[in-house]
């Protein structure tokens, strides 16, 4: 079912709930509308054609911001997040070993890397949802 399709059952559920129509086009609407008659769309049904209008809406905006990824570029993001990780565990042992109570200072370096590792968590995993689901290319990936 195309968008087009759902805005006519919507405009004719519309049209059933107003008043008689008194124009010559709705009389002409009305005709068109007892030779094709449809039901309502169901609540599923509903969510189903949203869904779908947001996977081509995705894969369009996709290709506008992204393209093709290259697999040099999500190794690199695996490296950096592997690194920030890294680096959070590194400054928690430090801070515990000084066995003196943490430092606001030292509490919101600790808050910026970890919100850091949690944004490219983030990223990452919408990046692998967009390359399962098939909305992105990556070079020299075959499609499924």
């Amino acid at each position: 079912m195309s968008v087009i399709d759902f805005i006519a059952v919507r405009r004719r559920q519309d049209n059933t709930k107003a008043e008689e129509p008194r124009s010559a086009a709705h009389d002409k609407a009305k005709n068109n509308q007892a030779k094709n008659p449809q039901t309502p769309l169901t609540a599923s049904q509903f969510t189903r054609h949203v869904t779908h209008i947001i996977e081509d809406e995705m894969r369009r905006s996709l290709k506008r911001h992204v393209d093709v990824i290259d697999p040099r570029e999500m190794i690199d993001l695996a490296k950096m997040l592997a690194e920030l990780k890294a680096k959070y565990i590194g400054m928690t042992l430090t801070i515990a070993s000084n066995r003196t109570p943490m430092t606001d200072a030292e509490l919101e370096q600790l808050r910026n890397t970890r919100v850091k590792i949690q944004e490219l968590e983030a990223a990452y995993n919408e990046l692998n949802e967009a390359i399962a689901s098939q909305l992105v290319e990556v070079r020299g990936v075959v499609k499924e």
